[in-house]
């Protein structure tokens, strides 16, 4: 079956988390902890991520506080730990001590790594110094031995969901689409 995509009549089934609330969910935990000065690390390559970054702006916004770019955020031109480690290296060499973050919000879980090796080469300690919570997953502690916060991205949820549309729809090819976003919870 040839499917022609750009038939913008033609509605599909899809299973997604909400990005816009991970952003905002993980931006606001971090704030309920205490944080104030919280820095987001993420690549903006995909169009979800700008969501979560929307999220986490928002999340600011509702406790009045300003988001401003050069203090706030750090992007990268990939996804992988390298890049991550090398812009959070870049991003604390410029600034004074007094100024550091204290949580960095990373968009994903290598991500989350690579900041973790950045503050350990610098001597900051986890979460002592500075936390890092990863909006993206799996608990890094069981990579690391440093008690992370995840944003716990409820794949099987969506893979059974995904699953059950698959089979209504074989049951009947005509019904409208659906779009579906299960929840997102906190894993310490």
């Amino acid at each position: 079956v040839l499917v022609n995509c750009r038939d913008r009549s033609m509605r599909l089934d899809m299973v997604s988390p909400d990005h816009l609330s991970i952003g905002e969910f993980s931006a606001n935990y971090l704030i309920e902890q205490g944080h104030r000065a919280i820095l987001t690390l993420i690549c903006l390559r995909r169009k979800t991520l700008q969501s979560r970054l929307d999220g986490v702006r928002e999340a600011f916004a509702e406790h009045h506080i300003e988001f401003d770019d050069e203090r706030h955020l750090v992007t990268t031109a990939g996804f992988g730990s390298a890049e991550a480690r090398e812009a959070i290296a870049a991003y604390f060499a410029s600034r004074p001590r007094d100024r550091y973050p204290t949580a960095i919000l990373a968009a994903g879980d290598f991500m989350a790594v690579g900041a973790l090796e950045a503050l350990e080469e610098l001597g900051l300690a986890v979460p002592g110094d500075v936390s890092i919570m990863t909006m993206d997953g799996f608990n890094l502690a069981e990579i690391h031995d440093v008690p992370l916060t995840s944003v716990n991205v409820p794949r099987d949820e969506l893979g059974q969901e995904a699953m059950r549309l698959l089979q209504q729809r074989l049951l009947r090819p005509d019904s409208p689409a659906a779009n579906r976003r299960p929840g997102i919870s906190p894993r310490a």
